[in-house]
Formats: C-alpha cells, sequence, structure tokens
C-alpha cells in the first residue's frame, strides 16, 4: 500500500505531523522522539504503516527506518497491543533500550509507558523475548543485499549474530559480512 512518503511538513500535532507530498497532505502519526526533531517546513522521507481497522478511519503510522516500522509491526502482533500502544512504546524507548528492557525481564520500567499496565507489559516481554536479540545489528538493507548474493536468511542470521556493523556505510557492511560468511573473516 503506501511503503514511503516523502514531502514537506506543513504542520506538526502533539501525536503527528501534516506531511505536504505534491499537492496531498497526508496527517502521519510519529513516534515523539522524531516530532521533537522536526520543523515545520523540514523535508522528511517516512516509511509508513498504514492500519485499516474495520471500522473507523485508517491511521497511517510514519517511521525514520525500516527496523523503526519492523518493530513497530512486530508489537503489533502481541494480543492486547495496538497500533497506539505500540507508538508509545517506540516513543519512549529505543530498540536497544527496549532489548535490554525484554532480556532484562523488566517490566516495572515497560509498565512506565502510558497504556501499559503489568499485565500487558508481562505479555510484551514474554512475546519479545527471542525476537528482537540480534535483529537490531544487521540492518534490512544489508540482509537484503546478502540475499541478493545468494546467502539464506537463515544461514545470514546464524552466521551473523556478532558481526558489528554499526558507524559502517553499506558497502563497507556488505564486505565484513560476505568475508564472515565465506569463513574469511575473524
Amino acid at each position: 500500500m503506501v511503503d514511503l512518503l516523502r514531502g514537506r511538513v506543513i504542520y506538526k500535532y502533539p501525536d503527528g505531523i501534516s506531511l505536504l507530498c505534491g499537492c496531498v497532505a497526508f496527517k502521519v502519526f510519529v513516534p515523539v522522539r522524531l516530532l521533537t526533531e522536526v520543523k515545520e517546513g523540514d523535508t522528511l522521507e517516512l516509511f509508513t504503516k498504514l492500519i485499516l481497522p474495520p471500522e473507523g478511519t485508517p491511521t497511517l503510522y510514519g517511521f525514520r527506518s525500516r527496523e523503526e516500522r519492523s518493530l513497530f509491526e512486530t508489537l503489533l502482533k502481541i494480543p492486547k497491543v495496538g497500533a497506539r500502544v505500540a507508538m508509545s512504546i517506540i516513543s519512549h524507548f529505543s530498540r536497544e533500550e527496549l532489548e535490554a528492557i525484554v532480556s532484562a525481564g523488566d517490566v516495572k520500567t515497560l509498565s512506565s509507558v502510558p497504556g501499559l499496565g503489568k499485565k500487558l507489559s508481562e505479555r510484551v516481554v514474554l512475546e519479545l523475548r527471542g525476537k528482537l536479540e540480534g535483529k537490531a545489528s544487521l540492518p534490512d538493507e544489508l540482509v537484503e543485499v546478502l540475499v541478493s548474493l545468494g546467502y539464506t536468511k537463515k544461514e545470514i542470521t546464524s552466521k551473523l549474530r556478532e558481526l558489528d556493523v554499526k558507524g559502517l556505510s553499506l558497502e563497507e557492511a556488505v564486505k565484513q559480512a560476505v568475508q564472515k560468511l565465506s569463513g574469511r573473516g575473524t
């Protein structure tokens, strides 16, 4: 559907922005962190997720990266976690912070998010355990390039679990990943 929007911020709301793309403006709900960074007039590119509820108005959510959108989609798969709660979690914690909370089983910290009580926080920790570890270190773009080179996703995730690509360009990350996958890396 709507995968990506690029446009100019023409208005900021308390929970989102109005993004002018050509001659159409879209209201896009965004994480609070992003909302504090942008100003009216800024040009912005957002990876989006369109939610079409059975009743009510279609809603568009926007994220700076595909990884952040993927985390949002993972959260939506958890029973009783809706789009607003998922967005609230993403607004309060980075992926790395959420990984640490989940691996430590820190229900108290997670339940500090508005809309999350103790029971739902326990469910989120339980459902996310094992789903977040290791994913943050491998950007989607890197995985896509490696798959196009003939490697399987299973092979990529198992052999590159410890590969740190933060701060590297995509080209450098691909080079290191291929060396490690071919057995020539350290």
